[in-house]
């Protein structure tokens, strides 16, 4: 029962090595190898997980669209029908021209409204002071790159 000493080293060098199978360490060729297929198949994982995030981007994005033209559609259904029930309700004994005429108005100022507000978000407003008065923004001065220390003050090198 005698215990076998230790090898200092660990590399296996000379004998079958556990390490590979029993087989002799692995040469250059056969470590190249080894690598580039590791790395090939690290760039086939990251392409295919590329994809499949794109195509829950882009499937999150079309369900989002989707429910805001659904959205917009039933919107726009509800304005036509409180305008139609407006319409009716004021004028009663009207004829439908007088109908037609106050519901074509309604959905004019309705629309007129939207483009206002629309055309108002558009353009930056100018800040108001606590008296009234409107104060001007001054332009932002044009910012220089800040230089790195090897192109030197003047931007051309220290050369």
């Amino acid at each position: 029962m005698g215990v076998q000493p230790r090898a200092q080293n660990s590399g296996c060098a000379g004998s079958p090595c556990p390490l590979y199978n029993g087989a002799m360490e692995p040469s250059a060729s056969s470590a190249f190898e080894r690598l580039a297929s590791a790395s090939q198949d690290m760039i086939v994982k990251r392409v295919d997980l590329a994809l499949l995030e794109g195509q829950e981007l882009l499937s999150r994005t079309l369900r989002g669209a989707a429910l805001g033209a659904l959205g917009m559609i039933l919107a726009a259904a509800a304005w036509f029908a409180a305008a139609a029930c407006v319409t009716r309700l004021v004028t009663e004994d009207a004829s439908a021209v007088v109908r037609l005429a106050i519901f074509g108005l309604l959905n004019a100022g309705g629309a007129l409204g939207l483009v206002t507000l629309a055309m108002r978000r558009g353009r930056q407003q100018a800040p108001v002071r606590r008296n009234g008065s409107v104060t001007r923004v001054p332009a932002e001065p044009k910012r220089r790159r800040l230089l790195h220390s090897i192109e030197g003050q003047n931007g051309r090198g220290t050369r």
